[in-house]
């Protein structure tokens, strides 16, 4: 299943079972936010394996014996194998099912997911479809005798639909296209409906070298 964090959603792809059957308190690894999370209410049944309680038969004690009664174990009845069958069979077509509703989330949080996906006939949207990075500039600010480097631009969603912004990553390049430094940043928005426009705008100290070039694009949602 797939776990949002409601402060700052990030995602994560756990198993339900880890929840238990009431749920449990969890933390986002990458803003420190808890919340009580519930196993989903379609989670598989646990299945009682448990042996039946063994049946005694009491052998009769012959007549003219003064022996004690042989208490003689009963052989347990077979126990059918069609529910433990049928409940795995559930819970493999729930997880089937699952995957291939959520498997754009999926290949989000699992970047190789998306060649399984797209080798059986699902294709999966590059991260970012839908969305456009337009008037990006940046400049060069210097505070207390350190250089700062300050980016800011926009996010218009392009589509039809209502599409969710990953955050951003900008790379800093050398005259030789090598990179120089790296840091992530969010745009003003979570998410955005047609025609919609956020902004965002980040700051970072200059690294050391030349910098020739300031790369932005959108970073794989790792939840760290």
């Amino acid at each position: 299943m797939i776990l949002t964090c409601p402060a700052c959603s990030t995602r994560y792809l756990v198993d339900p079972a880890t929840l238990g059957r009431d749920g449990r308190m969890v933390r986002c690894a990458k803003c420190g936010h808890s919340w009580m999370q519930r196993p989903p209410v379609d989670m598989p049944k646990p299945v009682d394996l448990a042996p039946p309680p063994e049946e005694i038969e009491v052998k009769p004690i012959p007549p003219g014996s003064n022996l004690p009664a042989i208490r003689k174990p009963v052989p347990p009845k077979p126990k059918s194998k069609a529910p433990l069958i049928v409940s795995a069979a559930a819970a493999v077509v729930l997880l089937l099912a699952g995957g291939l509703f959520m498997r754009q989330e999926i290949a989000e949080i699992w970047p190789p997911s998306a060649r399984l996906f797209e080798t059986i006939g699902l294709p999966v949207e590059a991260l970012g479809a839908g969305l456009q990075l337009q008037n990006v500039r940046s400049e060069k600010r210097v505070e207390d005798g350190i250089t700062i480097l300050v980016i800011e631009g926009q996010i218009t969603n392009v589509s039809d639909r209502e599409r969710a912004v990953p955050p951003l990553r900008a790379v800093t390049l050398g005259p030789d296209k090598v990179p120089v430094g790296d840091w992530s940043f969010t745009a003003s928005h979570e998410t955005l409906l047609p025609g919609e426009i956020a902004t965002f705008q980040s700051e970072m100290r200059e690294p050391p070298g030349v910098i020739a070039e300031i790369a932005i694009t959108f970073q794989q949602g790792t939840g760290g």
